[in-house]
């Protein structure tokens, strides 16, 4: 907003040298936005009747337009709207073009970012918007910090709020404050109490330690610790007042907690203030080396209509400062939300850690459940989803490695135009035939999450070898239960698409390659996932050129494998039956045999 209104009082023309319509399609597809104005069917249609035809819109107009998401929209959006404004096509003065890029490098630069040159036409640069690295960014404006032979002077002191009050006058004396009878919370480790401070009545929570146990004491030293790092972060929230040795502090009166306002949350606009203000906070404390280690909703609080983190009673110091390696321990963090490594070797966790209970309070938000430890909880599909799944991979080196990676994903999953699952999956595909790993596991949670989709199973999958797939689905037992039901789900015909026999064929060929590695492997849950898709498959299909492969495979079986497949045949008779042969084929496992021979004798009047 403050963007906006200096570009207003400076009569700042964005669009420059180029008509209005001209310069928002070097940014914007107009064919597919809608019309306002029910006499055209576009937006490019009443942007000129409005702004060339009639001139009955104020030249600001687009700043506010939902349609462009300027002001609403994510950053990524209105940097590259800013940036176009400095193009050499839109802007040919070079004094004109100076001013304009310090006036809004100068406000762009409290939200971390910056336009630079990132390209050059004829000699003149083409900008774009980057982030400033967190140790070159200004200062943050905030309160003077005011020691208490300084209180005296508060009175001829300009300050902005009633916590700028108490913090100044903050002397660490408990009579300073006067407390309700009961606590608003009450944790094992500690106690809030809406208080009051008595000198200037502001209503604050007050903190106090309900252990006299040494972890606990600990714990509220390094809350206190990392304030002075991060004090006047407008997302953390601040300590007024305390006094470590009395085991209490001191914060603004938060009026909300993000489970309070998980229902605003679900739009995805109001999520998305959430996270960048995670992002912010936790990106500077990353940058000293400090770690949150619990972050989840109710540490999320609403202070002056800004979303700020608290409790920082668990945070991990910089390496090398901390007292006492041992004393974590294991088991840091709340179940569900805490990342897996916190539950091991909380000590030497990363950024990371961090990253995964961002992904965790947004499939939290979105999905309206509560996150259960080990368990993928996914958002529906859409931009989000992706985001949460790779915040939240198992293994710690999977995901983002710094806020700054974690920042990317966001502004590409969230920007980026949506492509359809088969052009993502083509574009996979080559990746995948180029050699690139990472390609792989993308395309296969790429159509695990579009489980009705025909093409991606019957084409993309099917496509990928045993020794491509077979890894994935092992250590993702969830995604491997999702994308071999939905490939069940495709046997019966009845979806979008009429399967063909050619296709019935190589899906069961397919199947039969994967229960084949899983019982090489020893994965008994993936064999039996596969081997009952794969009887399926063969029962509603009948195909005898794929039975050609299984029936080696049934007779080389023995041992748990063999018994694992034959509880299966007993459970698809209709498939087991197909190969009624084996039944008195004394190379065969007896279990296997007895099997298929159940199968044969139940079919008999």
């Amino acid at each position: 907003m403050r963007i906006f209104d200096t570009l207003r009082l400076q009569n700042v023309d964005w669009s420059g040298k180029l008509e209005e319509a001209e310069f928002l399609k070097r940014i914007f597809d107009l064919d597919a936005l809608e019309s306002y104005d029910a006499r055209f069917t576009t937006a490019e249609g009443d942007i000129y009747q409005h702004r060339f035809n009639n001139d009955d819109w104020e030249a600001d107009w687009v700043f506010t337009d939902a349609r462009f998401g300027l002001s609403r929209g994510p950053d990524a959006v209105l940097l590259r709207f800013l940036s176009e404004m400095l193009h050499p096509v839109v802007r040919t003065d070079a004094e004109e073009l100076r001013e304009l890029l310090e006036l809004l490098n100068a406000l762009l630069a409290r939200d971390g970012y910056t336009l630079v040159p990132v390209d050059s036409i004829s000699g003149h640069p083409i900008y774009g918007g980057r982030r400033i690295p967190v140790q070159a960014r200004p200062m943050i404006p905030g309160p003077a910090q005011m020691t208490p032979n300084r209180a005296s002077a508060v009175k001829g002191d300009t300050l902005s709020s009633p916590y700028d009050l108490v913090r100044a006058q903050a002397r660490g004396d408990r009579k300073d404050y006067r407390l309700d009878r009961l606590p608003m919370e009450e944790g094992g480790q500690a106690q809030v109490f809406r208080a009051t401070h008595k000198p200037t009545e502001a209503e604050v929570a007050f903190k106090r330690r309900s252990s006299e146990r040494e972890t606990p004491a600990a714990r509220m030293r390094r809350e206190i610790e990392i304030s002075q790092l991060l004090g006047r972060h407008p997302h953390y929230m601040p300590i007024l007042d305390s006094n470590p040795e009395d085991g209490w502090l001191v914060m603004p009166m938060a009026r909300a907690t993000a489970e309070d306002r998980r229902e605003d949350l679900k739009d995805p606009t109001q999520l998305r203030v959430l996270v960048e203000a995670l992002m912010d906070v936790l990106e500077l404390a990353h940058t000293h080396d400090w770690l949150h280690r619990d972050v989840k909703p109710s540490n999320i609080l609403l202070l002056d209509s800004r979303w700020t983190l608290a409790d920082w009673g668990i945070v991990r110091r910089p390496r090398g400062q901390t007292t006492k390696a041992g004393r974590t321990r294991f088991e840091i963090g709340t179940e569900g939300f805490a990342a897996p490594e916190l539950f091991i070797a909380a000590h030497e966790a990363t950024p990371a850690a961090d990253i995964y209970g961002i992904g965790r309070v947004i499939a939290w938000a979105l999905t309206g459940q509560y996150p259960q430890m080990n368990v993928l909880l996914l958002p529906a599909p859409g931009p989000w989803r992706n985001v949460t799944r790779v915040a939240t991979y198992p293994d710690p080196k999977q995901r983002p490695q710094s806020i700054q990676d974690l920042r990317e994903l966001i502004n590409r999953e969230l920007t980026e135009p949506a492509e359809p699952p088969t052009e993502q999956a083509k574009r996979l595909w080559e990746r995948t035939r180029a050699g690139d790993p990472a390609a792989v596991t993308s395309l296969l949670d790429l159509i695990a999450d579009h489980p009705e989709d025909y093409e991606l199973y019957l084409h993309a999958l099917i496509e990928l070898s045993a020794e491509q797939v077979g890894p994935w689905l092992s250590r993702n037992p969830q995604g491997s239960e999702r994308l071999l039901k939905a490939m069940a789900d495709h046997a019966d015909g009845r979806g979008t698409r009429r399967v063909q026999f050619s296709e019935a064929a190589r899906a069961v060929v397919w199947l039969h390659t994967i229960a084949n590695f899983a019982a090489a492997k020893d994965d008994w849950d993936l064999l039996d996932e596969a081997a009952r898709t794969m009887c399926i498959w063969d029962a509603a299909w009948d195909q005898w050129n794929a039975q050609d492969r299984i029936a080696p495979w049934l007779r080389s079986l023995s041992g748990q494998a063999a018994q694992l497949v034959a509880a299966i045949l007993r459970d698809h008779p209709h498939s087991a039956r197909h190969f009624s042969g084996l039944a008195q084929d004394g190379t065969v496992d007896l279990w296997v045999r007895q099997a298929i021979r159940g199968a044969v004798e139940t079919q008999q009047p």
